[in-house]
């Protein structure tokens, strides 16, 4: 039965690892150890000696706000320098109250959280005031100083702990919606989006579990008639579908973070809307984490579904038939929700669920990450980088929990087949300390164009590409495939997009196949036609020893590898890193799972026998005879024996059989033969002879 058990569970492991669309793990191209500490690399620490828990609050043009423990810091993005602060410590009664509960000192601080922009000059800050929330209004000053208009409670607006995930937006009449598993929210035409984590309850007869949704609530949403004038009329959720695909699909159920809407080109043409987020797998299970892609229309379309719900406690959730949702449709926009229907507002207050989960676009994760190395915690996106083919790639940077960002694209994204061909261009080290990304954010000026990456104790800020520090070499440079970075024919030189100009023709660039015909010795194929999807371990070898870039020359730039033996040096395999020496796939992992559960059961078995016979009693033949655990029992080497009127072996389990009929003992009733006649009758009807004594 055990065996036949974990042989299903491995079959299906393995179904998924040869099956429809589960990704190899994929190395990235380059692996940064560590970052050069020059003009191009900048850090903010505010406090060696304690943990700020810096949050990114909002970009506000050249400058970031960021909270941290009882400051609000007014950041440059050109270099990080700070430009000014806003303090405001918790408290002093109510951090001894803090204290007397039990909590550190370090944790009874005012933590800010929440930064909302109600004007112009007039802007909303929460902090978490010693496990007091509170909420300030502040008046910006002409001077750059901020007077504080008004003070309350904060409670439903900030989170408690600063180590909680929350989210706030102001849009209109909307103006909060936190609580400790929302992971962001985006406002879109007359709707608020937001992206949280709960505990299933469509699943709770099944057991536990947690499921990423989406919500969504009209701006216009003024609360409802009398009783419900405290409670949102067009609040609905429904599921995100992030799976690997196949007849049991593998889920990522836990959302992390979301991008921005980004709004592009697919699919060889598709204009589309599309929200990317980080999904991973619980904590106690087998480490992953995706990236999905999904679509503002799916959302929609779903959210004009069909209801989920139950007819009782212990019933099924399913869906709601039409005849049942009553007029106007619940969830719906209306210029002044407060004249809803009781009817309507009754049935979203239990109706709130969609039947049917939002889709993946392109069905199926655009990343994959399944290892204990990391697990991915942000994501940001750079939307429509356009290469020289015309083509536009979505570049996608993922933080994770141990300090790393992985900078990727989808290869396929422009193809009209809209296939996911994932290429991982780097992986580099910000924080070498290990600190988990808690945010990122992607930022354009005339100048440059960088990355601000926040962990709970530092913001950095990097470059989001080096092409001219990388490449040395034609060949060298579009094997780059990376979408900022074009070989330019004239100037010789591997340069980034903006230097382009618009004068396609003078660059080579190919992030589809990483190699073109243009440059010398680029072709790793020889004279032969590439292959639809150009394997990781054909792109042109680099050269670059410890600290180099491709040409083998001290680099300039930001972005260095300072591990001498890494393979990208001659003669290792390019795009790979001590790191990632040993890769497996997932169909390896099943075959190796299978063989150790199977060697062992046969281990087990062949252990337990040999036990079990050196155990038992020599005289005992089989070890399920029972007829000599009765004669032990009736005395020192004999039988027990009875006469039928001294037992009676139906008492206590079986009804009395007054006929002496033989009993079915799984249907209780006499058996029959083939004929439909009792067994136990003959066709003389003969009396059925004495049983003298029974042997057990």
């Amino acid at each position: 039965m055990l065996l036949a058990l974990c042989s299903s569970l491995l079959l299906a492991l393995a179904a998924h690892a040869t099956g429809a669309g589960w990704q190899e793990e994929i190395p990235p191209k380059f692996v940064f150890t560590q970052l050069q500490e020059d003009r191009s690399v900048q850090r903010f620490v505010a406090n060696q000696s304690h943990s700020d828990h810096f949050k990114l609050l909002e970009q506000d043009g050249d400058f970031l706000l960021v909270g941290a423990r009882n400051i609000v810091y007014n950041l440059s993005l050109h270099n990080l320098t700070e430009e000014r602060r806003l303090e405001w410590p918790a408290n002093p009664k109510d951090i001894h109250m803090c204290q007397l509960k039990g909590k550190t000192e370090m944790e009874c601080q005012n933590y800010i959280r929440v930064l909302a922009r109600k004007s112009n000059d007039t802007i909303l800050v929460c902090g978490t005031n010693a496990f007091k929330p509170m909420c300030r209004q502040y008046k910006e000053l002409a001077n750059g100083t901020y007077l504080q208009t008004s003070e309350k409670p904060g409670e439903g607006l900030c989170p408690y702990d600063p180590n909680h995930n929350s989210t706030a937006i102001f849009a209109g009449p909307v103006k909060d919606r936190t609580a400790p598993s929302f992971v962001n929210s985006l406002h879109h035409e007359d709707y608020v989006y937001f992206f949280f984590r709960e505990t299933a309850v469509e699943y709770i007869n099944c057991g536990k579990i947690i499921y990423s949704r989406v919500a969504r609530v009209c701006t216009k949403d003024k609360g409802g008639p009398h009783k419900f004038q405290n409670r949102w009329t067009s609040f609905l959720k429904a599921r995100l579908n992030c799976s690997v695909p196949g007849e049991f699909p593998f889920y990522f159920n836990e959302i992390q973070s979301t991008s921005h809407i980004v709004e592009g080109v697919y699919n060889g043409g598709q204009r589309a809307q599309l929200v990317y987020a980080v999904f991973t797998t619980p904590s106690n299970s087998l480490s992953g984490s995706a990236v999905c892609a999904f679509r503002l229309e799916d959302i929609l379309k779903t959210f004009d579904g069909h209801f989920k719900g139950q007819e009782d406690i212990n019933a099924n959730w399913l869906p709601v038939p039409v005849s049942k949702v009553p007029e106007p449709r619940p969830g719906q926009c209306v210029n002044d929700s407060r004249t809803l229907p009781e009817m309507t507002v009754n049935f979203i207050k239990d109706h709130s669920l969609m039947d049917q989960a939002v889709p993946a676009f392109w069905g199926q994760p655009v990343v994959l990450h399944t290892s204990f190395n990391y697990r991915f915690t942000y994501i940001a996106v750079d939307a429509e980088i356009e290469t020289t083919n015309k083509n536009k790639y979505d570049v996608l940077f993922i933080g994770t929990d141990k300090g790393r960002v992985l900078k990727a694209f989808n290869a396929g994204s422009a193809t009209a087949s809209g296939g996911v061909v994932p290429v991982i261009l780097e992986e580099m080290v910000v924080f070498p300390q290990g600190w988990a990304i808690t945010n990122l954010l992607v930022h354009h000026s005339h100048r440059t164009a960088r990355l601000i990456v926040v962990s709970h104790h530092e913001v950095a800020s990097v470059p989001l590409h080096a092409c001219e520090t990388m490449a040395q070499s034609c060949a060298q440079c579009v094997a780059l495939q990376d979408p900022y970075c074009a070989w330019d024919l004239k100037a010789r030189v591997c340069t980034s997009s903006k230097s382009r100009m618009w004068q396609n023709t003078n660059f080579v660039q190919n992030v589809e196949e990483g190699w073109d015909k243009r440059c010398p010795g680029g072709n790793p194929y020889g004279t032969g036609s590439p292959p639809q999807r150009q394997p990781h371990h054909q792109i042109p070898t680099r050269h670059d020893g410890g600290g180099r870039g491709l040409g083998g020359t001290q680099g300039s730039g930001s972005l260095s590898v300072l591990d001498p033996g890494h393979p990208g040096a001659a003669g290792a395999l390019p795009g790979t890193s001590k790191e990632f020496s040993h890769i497996y796939t997932a169909e390896t992992l099943a075959i190796g799972v299978t063989t150790s559960i199977v060697t062992a059961l046969v281990i087990g078995f062949i252990s337990g026998y040999i036990f079990s016979r050196r155990c038992r009693n020599d005289e005992v033949d089989s070890p399920y005879d029972e007829s000599h655990y009765l004669e032990q029992r009736g005395g020192a080497g004999g039988r027990l024996a009875m006469e039928p009127s001294l037992i009676n072996h139906t008492e206590g389990f079986l009804p009395s059989n007054p006929t002496n009929k033989p009993i079915n003992l799984v249907l209780n009733v006499p058996p029959k033969n083939g004929n439909g006649k009792n067994a136990n009758s003959s066709a003389d009807n003969k009396p059925i002879q004495k049983v003298k004594k029974i042997y057990l």
